[in-house]
Parts: structure tokens; sequence; C-alpha cells
């Protein structure tokens, strides 16, 4: 009831914008779409052959005029076909089209010779679309003019073989670029019917004045669409990709419910112990450890199908680089080239979203601080236009973020100096520092080079907001300069932030800790015997390496339950769990090493926000707490 069952049809002239307000009460009921002038050239009428032999003369002339566009010519010989042909044939009707198409000022070849071609056969031919005009890809170009030129070499007695190889070759440029033909091949066909390449350097001379300009193509090949019609299916065609926008909150969503089913997951290696333990059930114990790895795949798989939804390129972030770099450089009266690499890497939208304000510090202070003015750079030997290469991709589970500049590199006596004179660090302890430990002093806060205050330097901030902004992401900056040369500093941050692998601990008499395993380079045991005491220090030699030795309880100030001291020294070896920060290893002794884990880390907030050592907290399968160590703030 109240629907209406017709489809009704309308051809109308006049603008969409005209026709829409006639319809704004059932828009949601009207579909409107263009009609290109060509669907409607379609010649009806009855099959028959009253011209005869009058026909054939027409086609002989119609196609040599056609490749000459002698549009004048053709009408002539369209006129006095009509005046000997039935107005009830296809033929007058293909005739009378013809006749409407060369009125206009410009003729459309490829209707043209659809129109001829449908007189020749006797059977409607749809004719080509009118395409938009576009230039010739180069390499097409210059294959065309090599053939218009090999066309007019001399050496008559080569020219019928010439004709049909160019013919030929020239046919398959137009259709690899998806051109209509149809005009081609007439003039070929006339060319080689007649012993004389006029018509073919006039078609080609055609082609090439307009540029590529070719008729698109016909229109039997691509029928308009049809209401209703599947895409897709069957043939060569393939299904274009299916797109689906999914509100961010909702992937978060997912997120969280991902990190619930790990804490879920985490669960059932306790409940394995304890039917082993508790319940003497070995069986059922080692029955729960086989569903726990089936869940644990699982887990994990859904956990990468979720994560790669949330993956977005870098280069949601490299695409505001180019006028920042250009408006900077035009400022400070530098030529510098943009050079950008791996934009294509993905990672964690809160990862690619983090290295925004990091880039922009250093992409500024390469401009500013590494790169010399032009005069400078040419006295230096250096080309007047410097290279700033920023590069992205990936390593392992991190993506590595490289900006490096070809500029005068940082002077590390230049940055003694200035930290001296800032009151960063004093004289004696200036003296004493590497030649790479001076150029990390510009990580420090309230640190720069700068002699004056601008919107660009001179505050102090910069490429410490770059490492506290790294540190807070789980991620690490290094930077590396030769002087005169130029800066490399490379960003290093975890593709994920979602979730994060510990390895669980026991320290303090057997309170559980969490490490995350960024930090761990080995778990060892050695006798202790083999610890020895440097001054105030511990330490052991692992490799040939010396190594110093903490001991994690009295680190956290954890008290140790009464006996567990003494039990420990009982023991002829100690658990070592060496760990590597800023390239230096160090040995944190603990009572037990426990298994490693994926948790979900909530850092914390309210009054424990400030409590430094401490990453934040994890819930365990068995309902305990567990808190998660950041060794930066600890060591």
């Amino acid at each position: 009831p109240y629907a209406c069952r017709l489809r009704l049809r309308a051809l109308v002239a006049a603008p969409p914008e005209q026709v829409e307000p006639l319809f704004r009460y059932v828009l949601d009921q009207v579909a409107l779409a263009p009609v290109a002038p060509e669907r409607l050239m379609v010649p009806t009428g009855a099959s028959g052959d009253e011209a005869g032999p009058v026909r054939e003369d027409f086609l002989a002339a119609a196609q040599p005029l056609l490749a000459a566009a002698d549009w004048d010519g053709l009408r002539r010989t369209v006129a006095a076909l009509r005046e000997l042909t039935g107005a009830h044939l296809l033929i007058a009707s293909a005739l009378r089209w013809l006749d409407l198409v060369l009125a206009a000022p410009a003729p459309s070849p490829g209707w043209v010779a659809a129109l001829i071609e449908t007189i020749a056969t006797g059977a409607a031919v749809a004719p080509a679309e009118a395409g938009p005009a576009g230039p010739l890809p180069p390499l097409a170009r210059a294959m065309i003019e090599a053939q218009r030129f090999a066309l007019g070499l001399p050496g008559a007695e080569m020219l019928p073989g010439r004709i049909a190889a160019i013919g030929r070759g020239v046919g398959a440029i137009l259709r690899a670029l998806g051109h209509d033909a149809t005009a081609w091949r007439t003039a070929a066909t006339a060319a080689a019917e007649g012993g004389d390449p006029t018509p073919m350097l006039a078609a080609l001379d055609r082609l090439l004045a307009a540029d590529g300009a070719a008729p698109a193509v016909p229109a039997a090949a691509a029928p308009p669409p049809v209401e209703g019609a599947a895409s897709g299916g069957g043939g060569e065609g393939r299904a274009a990709p299916r797109v689906l926008k999914v509100d961010q909150a909702k992937v978060d969503t997912l997120m969280t419910l991902i990190g619930e089913l790990v804490v879920s997951k985490n669960s059932l290696p306790f409940l394995a112990r304890r039917a082993e333990t508790v319940h003497g059930s070995r069986e059922m114990g080692r029955e729960i450890k086989d569903l726990y790895a089936v869940i644990d795949r699982l887990a994990q798989e859904m956990q990468a199908a979720i994560m790669a939804v949330r993956m977005l390129p870098v280069s949601e972030v490299f695409e505001r680089f180019p006028r920042l770099v250009r408006d900077v450089a035009r400022k400070l009266g530098k030529q510098v080239e943009l050079v950008i690499e791996g934009e294509e890497t993905a990672a964690d939208k809160n990862i690619v979203e983090t290295l925004g304000d990091p880039l922009l510090h250093i992409l500024r202070n390469a401009l500013d601080h590494g790169i010399e003015p032009p005069d400078d750079r040419a006295a230096a030997g250096k080309p007047p236009t410097a290279r700033l290469l920023v590069r992205a991709g990936q390593e392992s589970d991190q993506v590595v973020i490289e900006v490096v500049d070809d500029g005068r590199g940082i002077d590390p006596a230049r940055i003694r100096a200035a930290a001296v004179a800032k009151g960063v660090i004093p004289p004696e302890r200036a003296a004493r520092l590497s030649d790479q430990e001076a150029v990390n002093l510009v990580f420090l806060p309230g640190f720069s080079t700068a002699g004056t205050i601008s919107d660009l330097s001179g505050r102090g901030v910069g490429m410490d907001v770059v490492a506290t902004t790294l540190e807070k992401a789980g991620g690490t900056v290094s930077l590396a300069s030769t002087p005169g040369q130029g800066t490399t500093v490379r960003l290093s941050l975890p593709l994920s932030m979602a979730v994060t692998r510990v390895m669980m601990v026991e320290a303090g008499g057997g309170r559980l800790f969490g490490i995350p395993m960024d930090h761990i380079a080995e778990t060892v045991r050695i006798p202790r015997a083999a610890i020895r005491r440097i001054k105030q220090a511990e330490a052991f030699v692992l490799r040939e390496a010396i190594v110093p030795l903490l001991r994690l309880d009295s680190l956290l100030g954890t008290a140790a339950a009464t006996g567990a001291d003494e039990t420990a020294e009982a023991e002829a070896e100690a658990a070592v769990l060496v760990v590597r920060l800023g390239g230096a290893l160090t040995g944190l002794v603990v009572d037990h090493f426990r298994e490693g884990m994926d948790i979900i880390l909530k850092p914390f907030d309210g009054i424990l926000a400030g409590i430094p050592g401490y990453a934040g907290t994890a819930l365990l399968g068995d309902g305990r707490v567990l808190l998660v160590l950041n060794l930066k703030e600890l060591l």
C-alpha cells in the first residue's frame, strides 16, 4: 500500500539545479544521472539497401574524407546519399544522425567513424564517447612521433609494408592507452588501399597536435550502469575494495576488550598450578595448560588483527613537513631540499600522534642550528642547497624515524662551553665528558646554544621535549654528529602502546614486580663467590665484561621477610636480571625469576602519579596487582 510500483524515466535537457526543485518532496525516490549526448545517438529503421552501388561509392569517398578531416566534403557526400535512400531505412537514420554530427563546429571523429561503420555494415554501431582531452604520456608521444618520422621516410618499394607495420603499431599504442582507434583504423585502411600514406600522416598530425586528445573507449565496450546490478562477479573483472568507516572510539573499545581478554587468559596458568598443588590433579592441570595454549594463540591473533585496524602510516605526520621546511628556510634565508622516505611505514595511531611534536622540534633545530646559509656552504665546498632527509622504517617491533642533515654538525667543545656558561654542569665535570656525552647535553632541560631568543630557538625547550615525549611513550632518542658533515637524530618507538610484555620477578621477600621485556638483555645465575666488591659497589664479570650489580630490594626500599635474607645468602647462586639502559648493562639481583606475560599497563593517577621508579600497575590472573617498574627512573 502507498508504494508506487511504476518506474518512470524522463530525459531532460535542463541542468540538475533546475530539475531538483520539482522533486523536492520526493528526492529520496528520485535518482538524477547525467546522460552523455552519444548515448542518444541510436540509428533506427528497417534494414535494406535501396541505395545499392551508390552506398559503395559513398563509403569509398567517406573514409578518406574522414581520415583527412574534410568535414565540408563529407557533408556534401552525405547529402548526396540521403537523396537516394528511403527515409524508413536504418541507413537513412544513420545519415540523418551523421548530418547532425557534421553540423557541429568541431565534429567528433569517433562519432563520425561509428556512423559510417553503421552505414557500411547495415547494423547499429554505438558511437564512441567523447572523453575529456588529456595529454599523451611522454613515452607514448615519443613512440608516435617516431612512427610519424618513419612513415615520412623515402623508399617507395618499402611503403606497403611500412604502412601495415605502422598501422598495427599505432593502433596497439592507442588501445593500450584506452583511446578509440576507429579513426586511426579508417585512415590506415585508406592508406593501405590507395598506397598513399597521406591519410595516416594527417591522422598522426591531428593526434599529436591535440596532444593526446583521442576519443575514449567506445560505448559498446563500456555500457551505462544498470540500477541494481552487482559489482564484481565472474569474468576477469575484480571487485573494488570495500571500505568501512568506523568511529575511532569503537576501535578503542575493541582494544580495551582484548586487553581484558589478555588479563583473563593469564588466569589460566594460576588455575592450572592450583589444580596441581591444592587439588592434586595433575591431569586437570595439564588439560588447563593445553587449553591455555589455544586461547593464547587466538588472543594473540585477535590482538594483531585489532592492532592492524589501529595502524596508520607515518605520512599522516610527514605531510605537514614540506610547507614547514619551506617557510622556515625562506625566513632564515637558507636553501633546503626536503627528502622523505618510507612514509608508508605504519604504526599504532597513538604512536603516530606522539611523533608530531618531537619531529617538529628536530626539524626546526636542523634548519636553525644545523644547516648553514648558502654562502657559508659554498665557502666550505658544499652545494648551496642543503639536503634534509626524513626517513621512516620498521625494525623488529620498533618504528624508527631518522632525521639527517648535511649541515655544520655539532661541535662538542661549543656544547661544553655553553653548558658551563649556563650553569648546567660544573667545569670539572664538563672536562671529563667524552665528545658523545657532550653532544647528549642538548637533551637537558633549559639548554640552548642560541645567542638570541627568537620564535625558533633560544628558549631552552626543544630537544628536552623530544627526549621527555619519547620516554613517556616507551621510546628512545639518540643523536650522532660529525662536525662539518652533518647530524643524525634517531627516534625509536614501539609499534604499539596497547599491550606490554613484562617479566615477573620476586624481590623483597616474595613480592612480585614486573620489568618490561624491552630492557631485559638476559637472565643469569652466578655463583655468589663470583660477586666482587669495588669500593662501595658490587659487580661481576659477564663474558669478559664488568657489569655493575644492584639489589632490587635495596633500590625499592622493601624490607625482606623474616629469615628471607638468611635463606637467600645460603643459596649457592644469585638470580641476576641483566638489563640494558642507554647501551650500558646493569645486573639486578632478585630472589626468583617468574614467567613472562602480556599485560595492560595502567599508569598511576591521582596522588600516586608522582611516585618515581614505577611505570604503573597491571592486574594478574589471580586478582593480585602487579607493580611494573620504570628502570630508567629507578637506575
